[in-house]
């Protein structure tokens, strides 16, 4: 059994998500998903692309009308 990860690279969480990567890196610079950043490499944990997917986890700039 394969332990589950704890974090992602960009290119990972880009395919997790079905975002292309300049979208994550994006939302990565807007603050919009957290990342942290160890000697060159980018990580985002598995607990931020879970938050980033509950619909309150994301800010849009359109607003939801049902």
């Amino acid at each position: 059994m394969a332990a589950e990860k704890l974090a992602y690279s960009p290119q990972e969480a880009a395919m997790t998500l079905g975002l292309c990567l300049n979208t994550v890196y994006k939302l990565i610079k807007n603050k919009r998903l957290k990342s942290v950043k160890l000697d060159r490499k980018i990580l985002i944990a598995r607990t931020e692309i879970e938050r980033f997917l509950r619909p309150e986890g994301r800010v849009t700039g359109t607003t939801d009308k049902t």
